[in-house]
């Protein structure tokens, strides 16, 4: 792209952005710390390495490299140095037909290295919770083909499939439902309306008009994490669904539960035009389309919503682009590859987040660099995942039976 033909930041954005990054700060050094949920930098300094083998030490290491957060710690950490075999890790996930990067790239790099490291990971495909949902439907057999199309994009982005056991809640539940079903309502008598409608993320596509199914939705899924049946060591959820995890902490606290489970939670990609600190009119609905990358993005969609990213200059926090480049660029190449305009199409490769972020905060980098460098290297990583999907004949057949599925539904509700 030639200079002239550029787009120029707007005049006054670089010191509104590091205005308001300040005011964050200043609001973030302000606000309590929960004793109980831990950063897993504090957890890994509380290990006595002397008293671990070279085993477990990797997998704390691993778990340090994916999780942003840790309920109940000290669990895990008697639980590594007593158990002799591996731990077991549940991964959470609720199938969907819209499947974006972070259910698609981060959950396959976060199992590998989770395998890798000799976890023993379940993937739990929460198909009976999907029906909530309004963007699905309500029909088992639509939903389980969602969730295996779900498999199937793992495969193409390269997910170790064959060392990972995928379980579905619906067949969970039919071998379990007295224990489940009992032990849901006893969360939900011991929990105010007020604090379960504080979990309900997703509220935009209701606004006030909010169905019950959501504010139920807390208690069923903390009745998951806590049920005995699924015997998982570790649970492994996104950020997004942090409330639900504190409130299956407080049920623990008031029931005085002996034995606590150990939630991680890992980051998720954030959208890309949302100004954190700017206030949106009416509601907002965090998994639009227009503000996601997903796993199916053409070239041409990529160009238009990157193109619109927030990417202020010299700040790197609260930066989309930045936020992309670590959790998906870096784990995808190992590398990041920026291209110069100003300075003559000069490369400069980077080899860890650090030093980007370093270049990037003292002005050696420009904004548009960095989106042109980074819109190269995601078109690269879905372009791959989309050829092994499409050569993929199963893949395809489930495409084409939910196209098929969801042109019977939407012609059914008209006649």
């Amino acid at each position: 792209m030639p200079p002239s033909s550029r787009p120029r930041l707007r005049i006054g954005f670089a010191t509104r952005m590091m205005q308001q990054a300040r005011m964050l700060k200043t609001k973030d050094e302000e606000q309590p710390k929960v004793p109980t949920m831990d950063s897993w930098a504090d957890v890994v300094a509380t290990i006595d390495r002397d008293t671990l083998d070279s085993s477990s030490d990797e997998r704390i290491s691993v778990l340090s490299s994916i999780g942003e957060q840790c309920i109940y710690a000290d669990e895990f950490l008697l639980l590594v140095k007593k158990k002799k075999g591996p731990p077991v890790c549940c991964v959470w996930f609720e199938p969907t037909p819209w499947m974006d990067t972070t259910q698609g790239l981060l959950k396959t790099i976060y199992v590998n290295k989770m395998v890798k490291a000799g976890y023993i990971v379940t993937i739990l495909i929460a198909d009976w919770f999907a029906q909530r949902n309004h963007n699905v439907c309500n029909n088992e057999n639509i939903i389980r083909d969602i969730g295996s199309y779900n498999i199937e994009m793992w495969k193409a982005a390269g997910m170790e499939l064959n060392r990972v056991e995928l379980v579905w809640f619906s067949d969970v539940l039919e071998k379990h439902a007295a224990d489940y079903w009992l032990l849901a309502l006893d969360v939900s008598r011991k929990c105010t309306l007020k604090r379960m409608a504080s979990c309900c993320a997703d509220t935009a596509p209701y606004g006030p008009l909010l169905p019950a199914a959501e504010i139920f939705y807390p208690c069923m899924q903390v009745a998951v994490i806590l049920c005995q049946k699924l015997q998982a060591d570790i649970w492994l959820f996104s950020m997004d669904q942090r409330e639900t995890v504190m409130l299956s902490r407080e049920y623990c606290e008031e029931t005085k539960r002996e034995t606590k489970p150990t939630i991680m939670l890992h980051n998720t990609l954030p959208n890309l035009v949302h100004d954190p600190y700017i206030p949106l009119k009416g509601f907002y609905n965090r998994r639009d389309k227009k503000w996601n990358i997903f796993m199916h993005d053409k070239e041409v969609i990529l160009n238009q919503k990157i193109r619109r990213a927030i990417c202020p200059p010299i700040g790197a926090k609260c930066n989309p682009c930045l936020e992309y480049i670590k959790y998906a660029i870096f784990p995808w190449f190992g590398k990041f590859e920026v291209v110069q305009k100003e300075r003559n199409d000069s490369n400069k490769e980077f080899a860890c987040m650090e030093d980007l972020i370093v270049e990037y905060e003292c002005g050696n980098l420009d904004p548009v660099d960095i989106k042109l460098a980074f819109e190269k290297g995601i078109y690269k990583i879905l372009e791959h995942v989309g050829n092994c999907f499409n050569s993929n004949a199963e893949g395809q057949a489930l495409i084409a039976a939910l196209r098929y599925s969801y042109t019977l539904i939407f012609f059914m509700k008209f006649e």
